[in-house]
């Protein structure tokens, strides 16, 4: 019987099991990829106290080391969590290897869930069919595939922007593409990417299709104000607009809003006892580095309450 099951091994599920484990809980964590969730996606934290533009691998490495050297924590990575049962105060936890796809199950007397979100589709034509043909999710990973190339970028928030100011590194040219007139971006990155040469606009447009058989050749566009129609040719298309929380494993367990998100109290507690949730699979204003420890490290201590109270 373990005492706590952390499903996701990002910054939230990171810090929750750093804190079970300097408490002596008996902890397993189950990542489905590998350890660092949405920051993967990134090169750099800039925006996290006392750190410096610090490469965000470099920050992954280092608590990575710090899980592993906690005596009652294990790390299990390329394990996808199927669903959870909870029966008596306790839950078992089924799960499946990656690779192997080998199912088994676990029973704990907690779980904290930090299984974060994945980025949202648009349905376009030819997205999926030009899926990595073109069409990225992550400029991190893709950016260096388009070097002295044209590009699109779909969104205006935090996340596109940072991307396209990513992508200026190698692209000569990055349009952004935008359905309101104004970037939804914090001031300093709106600076950044109004001022750089390289990147160019088109507001109030909405992507209607991906043109290209083989791979990316253009992206058509919609004015929202007169409906006109032009065609912005580029050899690739990122799409930021949002993301999908991984929480399908817990459908009729907890209370999730109408998009998937855990509902949970201040305490990080779900509708189902003993379930907590942190990150960006929560239902929260602010997705970010800092809050996402934070929300971690308030399950893991909560958790503790929660099992002191039970014995």
């Amino acid at each position: 019987m373990l005492d706590l099951v952390v499903i996701g091994a990002g910054p939230a599920g990171i810090t929750a099991a750093l804190y079970a484990g300097r408490s002596k809980l008996k902890t397993k964590v189950f990542e489905k990829l590998g350890v660092g969730g949405q920051l993967l996606l990134t090169e750099h934290i800039e925006n996290y106290p006392g750190i410096y533009q610090m490469k965000s691998n470099d920050w992954i490495d280092i608590a990575k080391k710090q899980l592993v050297e906690l005596k009652s924590v294990e790390l299990a990575e390329d394990i996808k969590v199927e669903s959870i049962e909870c029966k008596d105060g306790f839950f078992n936890v089924f799960f499946s290897s990656q690779s192997q796809s080998l199912k088994q199950s676990v029973e704990t007397r907690s779980v904290i869930v930090a299984s974060g979100a994945q980025p949202k589709r648009l349905n376009l034509v030819n997205e999926v069919a030009l899926t990595g043909r073109g069409v990225s999710y992550c400029a991190t990973c893709d950016g260096p595939f388009f070097k002295d190339k044209e590009v699109v970028v779909i969104g205006g928030g935090d996340t596109a922007i940072e991307e396209a100011l990513y992508l200026t590194r190698f692209a000569k040219k990055v349009t952004i593409v935008h359905r309101r007139e104004e970037l939804r971006a914090t001031a300093i990155l709106k600076e950044k990417a109004t001022s750089n040469e390289k990147i160019a606009f088109k507001w109030e447009s909405l992507p209607v299709e991906i043109i290209g058989s083989k791979k990316v050749e253009g992206l058509k566009i919609e004015n929202v104000k007169t409906a006109g129609n032009e065609t912005i040719p580029c050899d690739g298309v990122f799409i930021f607009v949002g993301f999908v929380p991984d929480t399908d494993f817990l459908k009729n367990l907890t209370d999730l809003d109408k998009d998937g998100y855990v509902l949970t109290d201040e305490e990080m507690m779900s509708s189902c006892d003993g379930l907590f949730a942190c990150g960006d699979c929560r239902k929260r204003a602010l997705k970010q580095v800092v809050t996402a420890c934070g929300e971690g490290a308030l399950a893991e201590y909560h958790v503790e309450k929660f099992l002191q109270n039970k014995i």
